[in-house]
């Protein structure tokens, strides 16, 4: 299987550290605290949909979610749930990222996804590729992903998993590990 294809998924999940810079938007906060756990969100904001377009109008990524919840303490954490983002290529969807929670931390500088994390390529030029994990942890800044709770990375060429995957956009590098197996059929040419 091309390496390119998790390199790429690897890079969209990135993308969700920038979900970060749209939490300061205070002006559509709603005052009706809800408890989680025993802490109490600083706010709420319902029904999220965020929209970016790039100079020349072209759609570049979407966020939909129907509440997040940030809480100062401990570690200034926001909460999204159900999020569901969109990444475009030339006014075209390119990606669908879904999980059951993302949790900002620290203004986006680690993202956890957690809860049936899927993300789709859906580019019909692009070879199909699906990957799906309990949960993933991004650090944007360091352009490194980590999950330890088992992955798995799947196309039309084949598939693999393993219980745990680290990946360095910065170098490259994708390393999965830990009970290993997969299956790969090059596409015919």
């Amino acid at each position: 299987m091309d390496t390119r294809n998790l390199i790429s998924v690897a890079g969209v999940l990135l993308v969700l550290g920038g979900v970060g810079y749209y939490w300061g938007l205070e002006s559509s906060l709603v005052a009706a605290p809800k408890a989680d756990g025993a802490r109490l969100p600083d706010y709420e904001v319902r029904g999220i949909r965020l929209t970016e377009s790039g100079k020349d109008g072209q759609l570049i990524r979407r966020l939909d979610s129907p509440e997040l919840r940030h809480y100062a303490t401990p570690q200034n954490e926001a909460v999204l749930d159900s999020p569901v983002l969109r990444l475009y290529e030339q006014g075209r969807e390119a990606w669908h990222i879904r999980a059951t929670h993302a949790i900002s931390i620290d203004d986006g500088k680690e993202i956890r996804l957690e809860g049936g994390v899927t993300a789709e390529r859906r580019d019909p030029a692009a070879v199909p590729v699906r990957f799906v994990s309990p949960s993933l942890t991004a650090w944007p800044d360091e352009e490194r992903l980590q999950s330890t709770t088992g992955i798995r990375l799947s196309s039309t060429q084949g598939e693999i998993s393993g219980q745990t995957l680290t990946a360095g956009l910065k170098t490259g590098t994708i390393e999965i590990q830990q009970n290993v197996t997969g299956t790969y059929a090059p596409a015919r040419r």
